[in-house]
Formats: C-alpha cells, structure tokens, sequence
C-alpha cells in the first residue's frame, strides 16, 4: 500500500491496538455523552482500560454516543489527515446504526471544492473516500483486516480490492452477545433501532438467566437463539462458529471484542479451546477489547465475534 493512502475507521471497529497501529491505521473518534459530561472515544487502549475499570451503572447507564459533527471531522480532516496523505479511504460502521457514514459524507463534499483548490506541490489533489461496511464491531473490523491484507501482503490495488471486501460484505456474520440484559432494557434508543429484536423478553430471559445470541448479517439484526448464562451462550456461539470452520470460512481470520478487560475472558477454558481449535483449522483469531462506543450502546461485559463464509449456515 502506497504509503500516501490510508484506511480509516470509526472507533467502534474492535480490531487490536497492535493491528491498528502496526497498519497505519486513522482513527476517527465519536463522542460519548455520560452523567459526567462528554469524552472522545480513539480507541486508545489505556482510555478504554480506565473506562472499564472505573465503569458504573451511574455514570454510563444512559451514555449516548455521538459522531463527531461535520464541523469537527472538517477539522480532523484538515489537521491529521490532508497533511499526510493523498487517499484517506474510511471504512464506517453500519450506516443504518450510526451517522458516522452520513457525517464523514458531508464533511467530504463540503470540503471538496476547498480540497481541490488547495496547492498541494508534486502531490495529486487529496481524496476521500467512503465504504459502509453494513456490519458493526467485529464485522467491521474483519472487513478492514481483509482489506489490510489484500493491499500490504497480496499488493492488491486499492480499487480491487474494495472490490474484494464488496463481495465479502455479503459474507460477513457478527454476533453479539449483551450480558447486562438490564442495561439492554433500559436504553430505549437500542429498542427503536432493532424492530426485529423483543428486548422486552429480556426481563424473562434475564430471570432463567438465559443470554440471547444476536445475528448481524447484511445491515440487519436478529436474535439467533439463546444459552445459559453468559458463559453457555459463549459455548453454543463457538459450537455455531466450529461447524463453519469445517465448512469453510472465506476469511482466514475471526475476529472477537469484550466489553471489559480481556484477562477476564482470554485465559477462560472456553476460549482457550476455541482458539486451538481456530489454530489447528488455520484461522486467525484477533481478540481486542471492545470500544467504548459499543459498549455504552450494548452494555458491559458483552462479546461479539464475525467471521466470514460463502455457505449456508449449519
């Protein structure tokens, strides 16, 4: 990858601190509104450590997320990224979840005639760029780790391959899985937004002390089905994602976030087995922590996880 072009993302894409900046990889921030004021979420891994460690239902029970305005992403544009690079190419969560996508959009087009008429010597004008990746979370970040492959290691034109990633779009499935079913109920922005979802049978699920498997696949969000307690749903999750594997994944990778420190999740036998199983059917996993941004939306201490197939799911 020419080293004037970049990949951008909003901070809601769960990738690892080491990917991210091993790749060179731009990160747009979104602002997080809480009973304390306001924060900017840039996926720094000591920020979002603090943020789990010193969360509480008081202060982050009623967060909203926000992207930034196009007045604010005007200035990013122009502060970080005109100055360094000649293609910023972003790769934003689901437009149907987020504006993110719609601000970033008008940022560009306002600025575009100033863009152009900037003297740039011995450079090209600077261009933007926009690709919704029609998932969230692990979605997202499996669809940028796809298309950091392509261009650093295969030395893929950047126009194929958002062509690749276009088709591979239709492949990816996410899955989430919230834990603080409480959390879920009282946000009733998350219940607007996902009509195929009854959080309202979370109260019953919450006393049998069942967690529900959420699907996203193609922009849209359904419940798959559900396990006992969080640690069974996470068994029936890796039981879904084995029988994929043995099918064939189209991604030689999976990519999962938590929503809390990772010491409480990596060393559990669950994902100890999961992982060797992933290694033995020559599949990377990359575990990160989940961004702040989703965790205020979907609650502490949830997983998601996506991977990738062209087969009809077992």
């Amino acid at each position: 990858m020419n080293a004037r072009t970049c990949i951008a993302v909003d901070s809601t894409c769960d990738l690892p601190a080491q990917f991210i900046r091993d790749n060179n990889i731009e990160v747009l921030p979104i602002y997080i509104h809480h009973a304390g004021g306001r924060q900017l979420d840039y996926r720094n891994p000591a920020n979002t450590l603090r943020f789990y460690q010193s969360h509480t239902r008081e202060k982050y029970g009623l967060a909203q997320s926000e992207p930034l305005s196009v007045e604010d992403m005007t200035q990013l544009l122009q502060r970080k990224l005109l100055p360094n690079y000649d293609l910023v190419q972003v790769i934003t969560t689901n437009s149907k979840k987020s504006e993110v996508f719609k601000r970033v959009s008008e940022a560009a087009m306002v600025n575009e005639p100033k863009f152009r008429a900037m003297e740039r010597p011995n450079r090209p004008p600077f261009r933007i760029r926009l690709y919704d990746s029609m998932t969230m979370f692990t979605g997202h970040g499996l669809l940028v780790y796809e298309l950091v492959k392509r261009l650093k290691e295969e030395k893929t034109p950047i126009n194929r391959s958002i062509r690749a990633i276009d088709h591979m779009r239709e492949e990816v499935y996410g899955y989430i899985i919230p834990n603080d079913l409480a959390y879920m109920r009282e946000r009733r922005h998350m219940r607007k937004s996902d009509h195929k979802i009854s959080w309202v049978n979370f109260k019953l699920a919450s006393m049998l002390n069942r967690r529900p498997i959420i699907q996203i696949h193609k922009g849209d969000t359904a419940k798959m089905t559900t396990g006992k307690g969080f640690w069974g749903s996470l068994e029936v999750l890796f039981d879904h994602v084995r029988k994929q594997m043995e099918q064939g994944l189209t991604c030689d990778a999976i990519t999962m976030s938590y929503g809390g420190c990772l010491d409480e999740i990596k060393n559990h036998p669950a994902m100890i087995r999961f992982r060797e199983d992933c290694q033995k059917a020559g599949v990377k996993t990359l575990l990160s922590m989940m961004s702040m941004t989703g965790t205020v939306n979907v609650g502490p201490g949830a997983f998601a996880l996506a991977f990738a197939t062209d087969k009809a799911l077992v």
